[in-house]
């Protein structure tokens, strides 16, 4: 396998060039990038970070479509920790000196490490490469490899809009009780919000609050509107 060199921020800050195997351990997920970010796969265009619920901060994002990836991670309960670019990948390619930055690193529940891709709209040879690249490193880093396709359509449109509601809030336990409690049974948003006894639109906004935090459950193929129906999850109750 060709030699590959990782270049990241250490805890003091400062640049450092590391091999793969002396990546175990490191916690590269809470680095910044080793220098500014830049466009998705060099492409011109604004960088979008993303607010994450999930580390109270900021995640560097080079697109919207790595915004978009990272709002699925950030919902996604098996992740404790999302980093941005935090390292650069050096090495000799087929045609010539390659450099590329993974999209993500992050930290599942668990304690896991795992270099996160986001799918590229069309596969080619330097994407190959690249994978062939990042798993060789991930194997001698002791990580785990996860490639995400972009979310779209209806997931996306449901995804963003619980997002809206991702900020911790003060909620009395009263209202939170009760509109849980409404949705014992799978039945329309509007009608469980209205039946829950909390006024209409803190029950609304409590239910949306509630699908983020993974205490209601949803049809992730129908738009997120009063209509659509929710539940109460397994283990909310």
């Amino acid at each position: 396998m060709r030699d590959v060199r990782v270049c990241h921020l250490d805890e003091r800050g400062e640049l450092v060039s590391a091999a793969p195997a002396g990546l175990v351990g490191v916690t590269l997920e809470e680095r910044r990038p080793p220098s500014e970010p830049v466009a998705f796969h060099g492409r011109p265009g604004k960088l979008s970070d993303w607010w994450c619920a999930t580390t109270g901060g900021h995640v560097v994002c080079g697109s919207l479509r790595r915004r978009r990836v990272a709002l699925e991670l950030d919902f996604d309960p098996e992740i404790a920790w999302i980093g941005g670019e935090p390292a650069e990948l050096h090495w000799q390619g087929a045609r010539g000196k390659r450099r590329w930055r993974p999209d993500f690193v992050v930290r599942t529940v668990t304690g896991a490490r795992r270099v996160v891709l986001v799918k590229p709209e069309k596969d080619g040879p330097q994407w190959r490469e690249d994978l062939e690249v990042v798993r060789h490193v991930a194997a001698a880093a002791g990580w785990q490899v996860s490639v995400r396709r972009v979310p779209e359509g209806v997931r996306l449109a449901n995804l963003e809009w619980a997002a809206d509601y991702r900020q911790a809030v003060r909620v009395p336990a009263a209202e939170q009780d009760a509109v849980e409690d409404a949705f014992r049974r799978e039945r329309p948003i509007g009608e469980g919000a209205r039946a829950s006894g909390v006024p209409y639109a803190a029950a609304l906004d409590l239910v949306y609050r509630l699908v983020w935090q993974r205490r209601l459950e949803i049809h992730w193929d129908q738009p997120l509107m009063p209509r659509a129906t929710a539940w109460l999850a397994d283990g909310a109750a």
